[in-house]
């Protein structure tokens, strides 16, 4: 009799549900140099009634208001030859446990000198580096160090898109937050200052649609007998 067919092949597995689409909106206050590429939110705030004070102050309220915020004290850098490891490095020496950065737009004769402040900090109200310091160390010559009482802000959000929602309305949502969490914050410290937003939102590539499994390539005909 003959033999019955072969059982058919389970069909193909569906593939994972993509992951949720995200967005991270980062809100950096600082000059609205604008440098290209960089995707922020940019505010510059006066720090100059909260001299003295502690940087808690501000970390506290944050985390009150369930805003992820770090506080940069900037200097800013005038000179010749300004060496910005040098001068990271100087900085990072001056105070204990500080994370010190460069802000965006520095050239070789002026730069921002961002002094990432921790909570056991105290605001100062005077630079953090002299400029005989600076030129001692072989770090710029013809220096002038100024500091402004400005404080810089940089706070981050992560947001997931509803379903139904779209990416412009996912962004507006969380820009909008980020504003009034600012807000809040300048008005309940003693933190001063315009709130001059601008808004760029970087978003993640959206996952490559899902195709069907390629089939296996069919095998060659059999060869004819030979004659």
């Amino acid at each position: 009799p003959p033999s019955p067919p072969p059982p058919s092949p389970p069909p193909p597995a569906l593939p994972p549900p993509s992951s949720p689409l995200g967005v991270s909106v980062t809100t950096d206050a600082s000059a609205p140099d604008g440098g290209a590429g960089r995707r922020h939110q940019r505010v510059l705030l006066d720090a100059s009634q909260m001299t003295g004070d502690p940087a808690s102050t501000l970390y506290d309220y944050a985390d009150s208001i369930s805003l992820d915020a770090q506080f940069h004290l900037v200097d800013t850098i005038s000179g010749t030859a300004l060496d910005q490891a040098k001068i990271i490095d100087l900085c990072e020496s001056a105070a204990a446990s500080a994370t010190c950065a460069i802000g965006d737009g520095a050239t070789t004769s002026e730069l921002k000198l961002l002094q990432l402040l921790d909570r056991n900090d105290t605001i100062r109200g005077d630079p953090l580096l002299d400029a005989s310091e600076i030129e001692g160390n072989g770090a710029g010559s013809g220096v002038t160090v100024s500091h402004a009482n400005k404080v810089e802000i940089v706070a981050r959000s992560v947001a997931i898109l509803e379903e139904g929602q779209t990416l412009d309305e996912l962004a507006a949502n969380v820009t909008a937050e980020n504003e009034q969490k600012i807000t809040q914050l300048r008005e309940n410290t003693k933190l001063q200052g315009n709130l001059a937003f601008t808004s760029l939102v970087m978003f993640p590539p959206r996952p490559p649609p899902s195709s069907p499994p390629t089939p296996p390539p069919s095998p060659p005909p059999p060869s004819p007998p030979p004659s």
